[in-house]
């Protein structure tokens, strides 16, 4: 089979784009699917972990991700990666939660990491491979505060040590607005960039911003992922297809009694679902000021 070539990164240009506020996913050929996960554990999504200023709001302090694992050390969960969904044994405890990374940056190695450790957690980080030991040129953020993403040694030594490395795409695009032949492109050719270079299968995919359709949905599994995460849908519901499976995010206005009511999904936690979905728009503005990769200039490959 024809390998997809070596990838470029900084690909974007500035492209005027219509904002939709509405979900991009359709609800009925979501609840057709047949590929389904049911009784679905909790999933956390985390981003940056910093003390460095960022206009983002979807970044913890270190001393909030320290209390908020220590929480969970001390509720008796056990934390661990998103392989952990289809492990029955891990699933059906009620004391389970998946840890997830969006992004790849380097403060989950430099901050992250030590605590994970401290506490005997795993996790998975999203790779976004086009922008391995580069800067995030990709996101839009005032001013000059870029971050810089894991390095390939690093994300090897993350590998190593039994943490999963799943696909954030190469470009970090809006998967909803890109042509099908791009959409191959991003989701292929990161999987495919993951496993030459780290000799395992990569499983999973975030989609960036959390947003998809059914094209993006059928493409993600047609290219051999096992599954694919969004963001703050349908949290409530007993199951969920494998290719939409929700996760809580956990961001700067969080602490440990917002991530309790996460977790025990009671009476207060339509207000943890709206906050996520009020504060899950916000990124959005990145397509509309940045635009879509320019892929123009780019060799996309065997569309097999």
């Amino acid at each position: 089979m024809k390998r997809t070539p070596s990838i470029p990164h900084g690909l974007f240009h500035h492209r005027r784009i219509s904002l939709r506020l509405k979900p991009t996913n359709d609800v009925m050929w979501s609840m057709k699917s047949k590929n389904k996960v049911k009784d679905t554990m909790p999933v956390l999504a985390y981003h940056q972990i910093s003390n460095a200023f960022s206009w983002s709001i979807t970044r913890q302090t270190k001393n909030q991700f320290e209390r908020g694992m220590r929480f969970l050390c001390d509720e008796g969960y056990e934390a661990g990666p998103s392989s952990k969904i289809y492990d029955p044994g891990f699933r059906n405890n009620d004391k389970s939660v998946i840890l997830t990374f969006d992004d790849g940056f380097e403060d989950f190695y430099l901050n992250a990491l030590p605590v994970l450790k401290k506490y005997g957690f795993t996790a998975c980080i999203f790779i976004i491979t086009g922008y391995i030991g580069e800067k995030s040129n990709w996101d839009y953020n005032w001013g000059r505060f870029k971050k810089r993403h894991l390095s390939w040694e690093q994300i090897s030594n993350l590998s190593q040590a039994g943490f999963e490395i799943g696909s954030h795409t190469v470009n970090h695009p809006d998967l909803t607005k890109i042509p099908r032949r791009y959409l191959h492109f991003e989701l292929k050719a990161s999987k495919v960039t993951l496993e030459d270079k780290l000799g395992r299968e990569v499983s999973f995919l975030s989609y960036p911003f959390g947003r998809y359709n059914k094209l993006v949905r059928d493409e993600t599994e047609r290219v051999g992922y096992k599954g694919a995460f969004t963001l703050s849908r349908n949290l409530r519901r007993k199951s969920h297809d494998s290719f939409s499976i929700p996760r809580m995010g956990v961001y700067l206005l969080d602490s440990p009694l917002s991530l309790r009511i996460k977790l025990d999904k009671g009476k207060m936690f339509w207000l943890e679902q709206m906050k996520g979905w009020i504060i899950n728009r916000f990124p959005g503005w990145t397509t509309i000021l940045k635009g879509t990769p320019k892929y123009e200039n780019v060799k996309i490959g065997s569309q097999a």
